[in-house]
């Protein structure tokens, strides 16, 4: 039997803050997404006129597709990796962590190799203006350059979310778009054109996989480093 009782529906305030904390990151990010699609729109067709507003309004819907399965495998990871850390399973932690690497990281290399010897034949698929077609192909590799290491940011700041260090995890997801992609956006495009809009993508990937990477691990190194399960 199942009996009810008026405190089991008092609100837990401090509960509250912290699920609030851990879902602001997810807020946050897609703030940070959307001052930025407003940012690229507005330097693209300054630098490229409305051909390169298109290109990446392609480039960023494949993009988007094309990293659904490391998406998934991150979105997995994040409640096994929660669930083992709480239990004080180090052991499996570390599992997860290098199983969830190893396979987002082959998903994603194998995207970007189709991407790299493909690019005309799949964006043909879906485009036809000539111009367009001409303009995509390189944009879209460039965009991709870095996709190949791009699991360890997107493992890395979910691992430190399933932890509950909401503000660390906060600051590794903002590294790419808020921090490194952001500012290069507003430099590199009046240095070097079109060009710099695309190469700032593997840059900003780069250096938000090295600072992510740094965390995890010295995470592992020095919190996950005790054998348990």
């Amino acid at each position: 039997i199942i009996r009810l009782s008026i405190k089991h529906f008092t609100p837990d305030f401090k509960l509250a803050g912290e699920i609030s904390a851990l879902s602001g990151t997810t807020m946050a990010r897609q703030s940070v997404i959307s001052v930025l699609s407003v940012l690229l729109n507005h330097v693209l067709y300054d630098h490229g006129g409305e051909t390169s507003v298109t290109v990446y309004g392609i480039v960023s819907r494949m993009l988007m597709f094309a990293l659904f399965p490391v998406n998934g495998i991150t979105e997995g990871f994040q409640p096994i990796a929660g669930y083992n850390f709480g239990a004080e399973k180090y052991g499996r932690v570390r599992k997860v962590i290098r199983f969830s690497l190893i396979y987002a990281s082959g998903f994603a290399i194998l995207i970007y190799a189709s991407i790299l010897i493909f690019a005309e034949e799949i964006v043909s698929v879906f485009i036809k203006d000539p111009e367009v077609l001409k303009a995509t192909p390189d944009a879209l590799r460039w965009v991709f350059a870095a996709s190949p290491v791009i699991a360890v940011q997107l493992i890395g700041s979910a691992y430190f979310q399933a932890k509950g260090e909401a503000l660390k995890s906060l600051l590794l997801t903002l590294t790419k778009q808020g921090f490194f992609l952001i500012p290069l956006i507003l430099i590199l495009p009046d240095k070097f054109g079109i060009f710099g809009v695309w190469v700032a993508f593997p840059i900003a990937d780069v250096l938000a996989v090295m600072v992510t990477g740094s965390f995890l691990w010295h995470d592992i190194r020095h919190k996950l480093s005790k054998e348990n399960g």
